[in-house]
């Protein structure tokens, strides 16, 4: 059984557009085109990136595209479903005691996992995000998907400390969870606008972590 909150990749077993099952060449091929269109859309906006570009770039013509994607985007929906916004490390840190006095620690430990984990995936997080903002259903649901675990996991931490009497009675255990995640996803997004010698990004991250530690109770 998967962890809560994993995306696990693609089955081993793929078909292409016309239901016919791909064999070891075509997934190479499959996955050559994920890999150039993830490299491209590091400058390139989504609308703006034509089939065609990404087949120029990966060697292949528009017509062997169209045997795996419908489109741009739906090979950056499959680059997702092979991708984790969370790692065992992040899910299991949520399912120890924040509440003593290891739990600053811990929260400090836990924004610089998840942030790394961006970090590695930045440019298909930030498609996605663009996209879901932008009131794209499949690319809402698959940010949706990505945080249920995390946010199930933060909920439950938040509702232990509310029960050891270490925040606010009032506390609404799934709005806190929410709020931090909403935190955590706007400082691993807001990295490369840090100014080197302006702010240092590793403070952030500090008082950051702080600010998620209190919430979750600890000590």
């Amino acid at each position: 059984m998967n962890e809560p909150g994993v995306i696990t990749a693609d089955p081993p077993q793929l078909v292409n557009q016309n239901g016919q099952r791909i064999g070891a060449k075509g997934q190479r091929t499959r996955q050559r085109l994920i890999e150039v269109t993830v490299h491209l859309l590091e400058t390139h906006g989504l609308r703006d990136l034509t089939v065609a570009e990404v087949a120029r770039v990966a060697q292949t013509s528009p017509a062997t595209f169209y045997v795996y994607f419908d489109g741009v985007p739906d090979v950056v929906l499959a680059a997702l479903a092979a991708t984790s916004q969370t790692t065992p490390e992040l899910l299991d840190l949520l399912q120890q005691d924040w509440i003593g006095a290891e739990g600053k620690e811990k929260a400090r430990t836990f924004v610089q996992l998840y942030c790394a984990q961006w970090e590695s995936h930045r440019t298909v997080f930030r498609v996605r995000n663009l996209a879901a903002e932008e009131g794209d259903p499949r690319f809402m649901e698959a940010r949706r998907g990505a945080v249920r675990g995390l946010l199930e996991l933060l909920a439950r931490r938040v509702a232990a400390a509310r029960s050891a009497g270490r925040v606010d009675p009032s506390t609404n255990g799934p709005a806190q969870a929410a709020a931090i995640l909403i935190l955590l996803e706007r400082l691993a997004a807001v990295r490369l606008l840090i100014v080197p010698g302006e702010t240092d990004y590793g403070l952030v991250m500090h008082s950051a972590a702080d600010m998620i530690a209190h919430a979750m109770g600890a000590g």
